[in-house]
């Protein structure tokens, strides 16, 4: 019979159930998920009965049940085992030591562990091996998805850390923003000796800012398994970092949306004509799926009509993408579009979603389209016709879900004309044109504009601002505005920022404007004097016919003379 008094523990130093302890006697033990098991885990990777416990001569018997998958010791998988006491288990993503004698006496019901250092993991031990390698993936694929749940940078660091600490028994996580020392790029990974006598695991996190995780581990030489994860968490973390960056630059996007909107209005303002066949047309489009090309001058208003066709849409809740083709160099338009690979060219060292990809169900608004070159036409051709398209250096085809609209400071017809745009190209952006009018054709939705601009812009500034002063109105109404709305709205907030009274005057706006006021014309009715009586007379007169179209007897009248004065002054003045 096997003597058992010596008694052994099975203790977790590793993994989701750090601390979790059973001591084994000389009935037979279970290891797994089950809640009814001895020794319960919640490891996933884990069976629901894994390995049989039973007390054995100077050690433990482990045995794997069934067909579930071996466990690894000293970077062996092995599915039975007699252990002794300090050897370690892996079983999944969970790290075991048995204990034995003195150390189980202390984790028997009620008595506390002593915290001694044989319950500590040796790392360097731990990852060996092929089976280190599996646990490793498995432990990776955790990561994944704590950061797949991370919103934020912070939340991202704080999924990493708490990773770190359970699957990888790391005991600080340390973000630096620069290469730990010279020669150090991002595809080294370097290993220095730490304060506490461990090793601190330097690696890339390949981000667009180039960012460096410093792992911090007890061991003393961690193995190149060990090594090798590290550097994988390293770029799954810096993949999850620039997602996150990029749903940042979209929020910035979206505010930047809205700065460009007056006040609370979701409508194209004014009452011309003009304005409202604008507000008419979106009314109708936001309806529909329409693909819309918007057409106009540089600063009437492109953008904002684009915002106003997706927020008054059924796509309202998903995201609006805008990209500005004229803003991106040519050789980086196809990735900015529709993504890239991790390597499909030098520079990119991460996998990046693209405008198509990001914009989802909502809308992609691709601003300044006639700055496209001939060859980036045709890529953007070819997606718009197949709905459908591939990351640059990849193969998996990705649908188009996004509603597309186009807008252009040029006249594109010209351009087809000119062998300078593609005619079909041409004809699939243009489904539905709709032709935004330059500030100067609008009439009084100039003033209108003005005042809804003030309104909004005032609200953030450090004094009460009550309007226009006559003065300013006039010459708002007498500039030609070639910047249209973008330009008036430059124009108020300079004068809003530098002006000091409760009214916003003609010197508080810029010196360019006021130099472009047109001259006055001559008042022919202005009196200046001095002059004599017979000047201001003749020019009475002058003004009376010019008002009533050289009818004398109307002109008497106006004047208050009988006609026959007006005759004879007319006589003497020689005026005919």
């Amino acid at each position: 019979m096997t003597d058992v008094s010596e008694g052994f523990a099975l203790e977790v130093v590793g993994g989701e159930d750090h601390g979790a302890r059973m001591l084994v006697d000389a009935r037979v033990r279970t290891i797994g998920r089950a809640r009814d098991a001895d020794l319960p885990l919640s490891d996933p990777a884990v069976s629901r009965r894994h390995v049989q416990v039973t007390a054995a001569e100077g050690g433990v018997q482990l045995a794997v049940c069934g067909n579930s998958a071996p466990f690894v010791v000293a970077g062996q998988a092995v599915r039975s085992l007699h252990a002794k006491s300090g050897d370690r288990i892996t079983l999944g993503n969970t790290l075991i030591v048995v204990v034995g004698a003195s150390r189980a006496v202390s984790l028997a019901p009620g008595a506390p562990g002593d915290g001694e250092e044989g319950s500590q993991t040796d790392v360097g031990t731990l990852l060996t091996g092929v089976a280190a390698d599996v646990r490793a993936i498995a432990g990776v694929h955790k990561l994944i998805e704590s950061l797949d749940a991370a919103a934020d940078r912070a939340a991202l660091e704080d999924a990493l850390r708490a990773w770190a600490g359970v699957h990888a028994m790391v005991t600080r996580v340390v973000l630096v923003e620069k290469a730990p020392g010279a020669g150090v790029n991002l595809s080294t990974v370097t290993e220095t000796r730490g304060e506490s006598g461990g090793i601190v695991v330097t690696v890339p996190a390949r981000t667009d800012e180039p960012t460096w995780i410093a792992f911090h581990c007890s061991a003393s030489k961690p193995s190149e398994s060990f090594r090798r994860m590290l550097a994988v968490a390293g770029r799954v973390f810096g993949s999850a970092l620039a997602r996150v960056q990029q749903q940042e630059v979209a929020h910035d996007d979206a505010l930047a949306m809205r700065a460009l909107s007056f006040g609370s209005a979701r409508a194209f303002l004014g009452s011309s004509p003009q304005a409202q066949l604008v507000a008419s047309m979106v009314t109708r489009l936001s309806a529909s799926d329409v693909t819309v090309l918007l057409e106009g001058e540089t600063g009437v208003g492109k953008t904002f009509v684009a915002r106003l066709l997706h927020e008054t849409s059924a796509r309202a809740r998903e995201p609006l993408r805008v990209i500005n083709c004229a803003a991106i160099p040519e050789n980086l338009v196809e990735s900015e579009l529709f993504g890239h690979e991790r390597g499909a060219f030098t520079g990119a060292v991460a996998t990046r979603a693209g405008a198509f990809e990001l914009a989802g169900k909502g809308t992609l608004f691709l601003d300044e389209i006639g700055e496209l070159s001939f060859a980036n036409q045709a890529k953007l051709l070819r997606v718009l016709e197949e709905r459908r398209f591939e990351r640059v250096g990849g193969a998996e085809s990705i649908d188009v879900r996004a509603r597309m609209v186009f807008a252009t400071n040029r006249d594109l017809e010209e351009m087809v004309a000119a062998k300078t745009f593609r005619s079909d190209l041409f004809f699939r952006v243009s489904v539905v044109r709709v032709k935004i009018p330059a500030l100067r054709d609008r009439g009084e939705d100039l003033v209108l504009l003005a005042k809804q601009i003030l309104s909004d812009v005032a609200q953030s500034a450090p004094r009460r601002i009550s309007g226009f002063s006559p003065e300013a109105l006039e010459l708002i109404k007498g500039y030609a505005w070639p910047g249209n709305v973008r330009e008036l709205r430059n124009a108020i907030e300079h004068a809003v920022a530098l002006g000091d009274g409760a009214l916003v005057g003609v010197g508080d706006f810029p010196a360019s404007l006021a130099a472009a006021r047109p001259a006055q014309p001559a008042d022919l009715d202005l009196v200046r004097l001095p002059l004599d009586l017979a000047s201001l007379e003749r020019r009475g007169i002058e003004a009376a016919l010019r008002e009533t179209n050289g009818n004398r007897a109307k002109a008497a009248a106006l004047l208050g003379i009988n006609r026959t004065t007006l005759y004879v002054k007319l006589k003497e003045f020689g005026v005919t």
